[in-house]
């Protein structure tokens, strides 16, 4: 069973306990680094969540009502998707999918106004954007020239 819960300092040890292969590393950045940098934690219009399965924390994400959104779409009434990851151990379980298919409910729990998700996924970052194309979310057709290589501006509509 997996729910999406906001973070919760008992999620700390869990979240900081790991890291993901240098080939993921290169696109997410790792809870450790998320909740350890008191300028991201300190950011309100940034928010942690934890993906629980069987109620003992695996994965990681962060909603962004920042202006960052606007990177990936027009629309002011969006969220950004950022720093998904699930422990090493916990990954090819379908969890990142169920994770992804809970997201729309989650927002509208929680961002009564929000009509549109988007995110960014690296061109090189190929099992991921299949991942999200799976899971009903669209490639906008942009592209957005991010650090660490050119992306793919991802969307969901929630309305």
């Amino acid at each position: 069973m997996i729910t999406l819960v906001p973070y919760h300092p008992n999620y700390f040890e869990a979240l900081t306990s790991y890291d993901l292969d240098e080939q993921q590393a290169a696109f997410a950045l790792t809870p450790k680094y998320i909740l350890t940098n008191p300028t991201i934690m300190s950011n309100k219009l940034r928010t942690q969540y934890c993906i629980l399965y069987q109620q003992e924390p695996v994965g990681f994400f962060s909603l962004d009502v920042s202006d960052d959104r606007l990177l990936y779409t027009t629309n002011t009434q969006s969220i950004l998707l950022r720093a998904l990851s699930i422990m090493p151990q916990f990954q090819g379980r379908g969890i990142a999918k169920a994770a992804l298919l809970q997201l729309p409910d989650l927002i509208h729990k929680h961002y009564v106004d929000i009509q549109e998700l988007v995110f960014g996924v690296n061109y090189e970052n190929t099992n991921a954007y299949h991942l999200y194309i799976k899971t009903g979310y669209c490639d906008s057709g942009r592209t957005y020239q991010g650090v660490k290589g050119p992306q793919h501006c991802m969307f969901k509509n929630l309305i």
